[in-house]
Formats: structure tokens, C-alpha cells, sequence
């Protein structure tokens, strides 16, 4: 019986193309296909409408004129390149400069390397859910730290005092001294703690009046000159013409910028340069979310229509932020200084929140940092309208 043959079955071609053009139009995320040379082979209709692109003028680009960002020396390609994986929060520029927000991951494949860029729009609901969901997080933790902090500080009262009347009873030159000396240092140390766990839990009402960015990074020059000339910083300063005056908390906006300005410091431990820059930008709206009232208005009533801001960007040439620390930035408690609290960039970003603003950070180590501070020009709306509206009333709560 001769055996039975089956006729050959053909390998079915997988259309490739197709797939790729399906997955392109389906997904919500902005993606960009990149080909060994880093032009744009194929894009996302998700990426067209966040980035206001036309789809013939994106097809065989180069996708360093698309993927702009307004940071200085900021090429997300070049790193994605560089170290073959990319994840990161940045801002695009789209082609009538209004800047948006973004998580950005990127991916290389292959010999040549070709790359796929994928980006989210941090402006969607669904990002400000979440967002709303870590701020309860952090204000249940901030809560547990205010009791904490309270329990603390009133025995640590007590080893200060007892310590400083030790203290008095030795001679200079008697060891006793010098330990009762360690231990008034670390009772201050610790009341440096527990006074930010208080600032970072509990934040003061921000008293809202009309003042110019301007005049708050002066300030913060003049008290920071001693510390600039020490470290052999060189300074400056360059403000946009016709900037009007923001509904801000003066006393608030300059502790944030003097907390920058001492993390520069530091991080140019050889000296370096330090700018100050004051401008005006359009920048895509979120949804309300940490920072903003019920009763914001968004222009033509859309949420995620784009706003005007004036921003105050910080940069420094100093070593830079190490990478595997940049997604934990502003989460408390994180610090790489010996004697940092790990509270300082928390309290900066809640700060700029309560005034329904921004803060982001971008960096390259030993190439420096770039601070982001952005205001809306709009007059707020809400409860915390101006000084006079705050003027004997009640805390209010946070939104």
C-alpha cells in the first residue's frame, strides 16, 4: 500500500504593513515609527492630533523636527539611541509652540536600529485621575507624618533643653561637652525634619496677590548672593518684555525658588552658571486636578484647550540628576544629600500646585538640570481669589 501524501501547506505571509497601520489607528497613545536614519516612517493618528501635525508632512521627516522640547540640550532621540530605552516625563513643542505635557517611552529594535517612540498626553482625565489618586495617598501619609511630627517635637523639646543646661555645667575642653554638643546638632537636625514634615502635611493657605515673577527671582539673587559668590556660581537673569503681574503668594513662589536655587548650588560644587529665565508660554490645560477649583474657567469652555503661562525656567551646568532617581523626584522622603530631608522638591511641587501651576524637572548627568516653573495668567477663580477674599476666613481645604 503506497503511503498517503499530503498536499504541501503554504506559509501563510503575514501582512505586516497592515498590522502595523491597524495598531497605529486603534491605539489612544501619539506613536512614531523611526528608521535607522531617524526619519519617521509611520505615525499614530493619536500623535498627528496631539502634536497639530498634517499627515504629509510627517511621513520621511526627521523626528528631531518633530519631537521638539523648549528644554536646552534636551534631544529625547539622542538618549533613546544612546542607551537603547527611553521612559520619561518631558514636554513637546507642537509647530505654534504650545508646549505638552507627556510621558515618553521609547524602544530600539534591530540591526540597523530602527525605534518607536510612544507618548501619552498627561493632560487626559484619565492621567488626572490618577494623579488625584497619589495625592490622597500622599495625604493620608501626610496626616499620619503631621502626628507624628507632633509626638516628636515635644520630647525633643525636652533633650534639647536638658542637653543645653549639660552643656553649660562642663568645661570647653571637658569630653562631656563635646558629646553634649553632638546631641544639641542632632536635636536640630531632627527639629529640621519634623519642621518640614509639618510644612510638607500641612500647607499654609496661600495669601493670593498681584506681583511679577521678576521681583521674586531679585530677591532670591540677593539673598543667595553670598552663597552664589562662595561657590564661584556666575548668575543670570533674562526677562521677557510686557509680562503683567500673577495673582501669587510672593513669600511661597520665593521659597520654591530659593529651594532650586540651593539644590544648583550644590550640585555645581566647581562653580558653573546659573540662568533665570522669565517668559511667556502657551501650554496645553489639564483637566482639574491637584491645584485647580471647581470654578476655573478654560478658554472657549474646553478643558483641554491651551492656556497662557509665564514660566520661570532654572538652569544649571552642574552634575546633574542621576537617572534611576528621576521618576521618584518629588515623591517624599527621597533625597541623595547627606543631610537632606528628601522633603524640599515635595513642598516646591505642592506649593505650585496650590497656585494651579506646574513644576517639572528634566536632566542629564554631568551635563546639568532645567526647572520648569509654570504660572497661569488667568485671574483664578474660587476660594482663593485674592487677599482680600482669604481675609478672615477659615482654612480652606485643598482641592
Amino acid at each position: 500500500m503506497s503511503a498517503m501524501r499530503t498536499a504541501p501547506v503554504a506559509r501563510a505571509r503575514i501582512p505586516t504593513q497592515a498590522i502595523l497601520k491597524a495598531l497605529l489607528a486603534d491605539t489612544d497613545n501619539g506613536v512614531l515609527v523611526l528608521d535607522a536614519r531617524g526619519r519617521i516612517r509611520a505615525a499614530s493618528a493619536a500623535a498627528l492630533q496631539m502634536l497639530a501635525l498634517e499627515p504629509g508632512a510627517v511621513r520621511g521627516a526627521p523626528a528631531r523636527d518633530v519631537l521638539r522640547t523648549p528644554l536646552p540640550d534636551d534631544d529625547p532621540l539622542e538618549e533613546l539611541l544612546a542607551c537603547g530605552r527611553l521612559d520619561r516625563e518631558t514636554l513637546l513643542l507642537t509647530p505654534d509652540g504650545v508646549e505638552l505635557p507627556v510621558s515618553l517611552r521609547g524602544y530600539r529594535l534591530g540591526r540597523p536600529a530602527w525605534a518607536v517612540l510612544v507618548f501619552r498626553d498627561l493632560t487626559r482625565p484619565r492621567r488626572m485621575q490618577e494623579e488625584l489618586r497619589r495625592t490622597e495617598r500622599l495625604a493620608i501619609l501626610g496626616q499620619l507624618a503631621a502626628g507624628a511630627a507632633h509626638e516628636i517635637r515635644n520630647p525633643l523639646a525636652g533633650i534639647g533643653t536638658s542637653a543645653q543646661v549639660l552643656l553649660r555645667r562642663f568645661e570647653p575642653r571637658d569630653d562631656r561637652a563635646r558629646f553634649a554638643q553632638v546631641i544639641l546638632d542632632e536635636v536640630a537636625r531632627l527639629d529640621k525634619i519634623v519642621t518640614s514634615m509639618l510644612q510638607y502635611a500641612r500647607p499654609r493657605t496661600p495669601v493670593l496677590k498681584p506681583a511679577a515673577l521678576a521681583d521674586c527671582v531679585e530677591r532670591v539673587r540677593e539673598l543667595s548672593a553670598e552663597s552664589f559668590a562662595q561657590a564661584g556660581i556666575e548668575v543670570e537673569v533674562d526677562v521677557a518684555p510686557r509680562l503683567g503681574p500673577l495673582w501669587i503668594d510672593g513669600d511661597l513662589i520665593r521659597q520654591v525658588l530659593l529651594n532650586l536655587s540651593r539644590n544648583a548650588v550644590e550640585a555645581m560644587a566647581t562653580g558653573g552658571k546659573l540662568r533665570y529665565e522669565i517668559r511667556r508660554v502657551r501650554r496645553r490645560r489639564a483637566a482639574r486636578g491637584p491645584g485647580r477649583r471647581r470654578s476655573d474657567h478654560s478658554r472657549n469652555g474646553r478643558p483641554d484647550a491651551w492656556a497662557e503661562y509665564q514660566q520661570i525656567r532654572i538652569t544649571d551646568n552642574g552634575s546633574g540628576i542621576p537617572r534611576g532617581l528621576m521618576a521618584k523626584l518629588f515623591q517624599p522622603f527621597v533625597t541623595t544629600r547627606p543631610q537632606g530631608t528628601g522633603l524640599g522638591l515635595s513642598i516646591c511641587q505642592t506649593i505650585m500646585q496650590e497656585h494651579g501651576g506646574t513644576i517639572e524637572v528634566t536632566s542629564r548627568e554631568q551635563r546639568g538640570t532645567t526647572v520648569l516653573l509654570s504660572f497661569p495668567t488667568e485671574k483664578r477663580d474660587g476660594e482663593r481669589r485674592d487677599a482680600a477674599a482669604d481675609a478672615g476666613r477659615p482654612h480652606a481645604s485643598r482641592r
